[in-house]
């Protein structure tokens, strides 16, 4: 199934009858968290309380859509940086046979829609797919789209196991896939 004809359908579903006739977009959101102790395991949240970030640390202001505004996330990817210059999730990766973790889930209307995925070099799997043959995998791609609908809050967690040498590091989570903008032409 094809990721607009989720999105459609999940609408539908829900009572909202006019997302055909909005605008088709491609669409990322993303949210930054910060690792502040050196705790060995340490849960992080996303795009809950996203309203007291601003852009560039997120590009959202409300952990909910918009009327008209929905997202089929397809993929996820993971950044982490100490400067201004993010680089590749570094701080999330494992290294030396130290496996640091990175258990997603994924939440929308309270309700979890993913479970414990091992995000973070998808583990001992060598899934998902990096940016270039020296860089660690960062990009996840979901095999089935999860649909955002509007007005419904969602929100992530990631857990994965830090040292001392991580206090301080950054964390992005991005979402990104097909979605759909409010199309007022036809209201008018």
């Amino acid at each position: 199934m094809k990721a607009s004809q989720q999105i459609v359908g999940v609408n539908q579903r829900l009572g909202n009858t006019a997302v055909p006739n909005m605008q088709g977009t491609t669409r990322v959101i993303f949210d930054t968290n910060q690792i502040t102790t050196a705790a060995t395991d340490q849960t992080l949240t996303f795009f809950s309380g996203v309203s007291s970030r601003v852009y560039p640390l997120a590009n959202v202001s409300t952990n909910r859509f918009e009327v008209g505004e929905s997202l089929a996330i397809q993929g996820f990817s993971l950044l982490s940086y100490t400067t201004a210059t993010p680089t590749l999730a570094t701080a999330c990766n494992a290294s030396a046979g130290d496996y640091r973790g990175g258990i997603l889930n994924f939440y929308i209307g309270n309700q979890r829609v993913i479970k414990d995925l091992e995000i973070v070099t998808y583990g001992r799997f060598s899934l998902g797919e990096a940016v270039s043959e020296s860089a660690l995998h960062t990009i996840f791609r979901l095999e089935t789209p999860i649909v955002i609908p509007p007005q419904i809050e969602y929100y992530a967690t990631l857990r994965f196991s830090t040292n001392s040498s991580f206090n301080g590091i950054s964390v992005v989570l991005a979402a990104y896939g097909t979605g759909t903008l409010l199309n007022t032409k036809s209201n008018f």
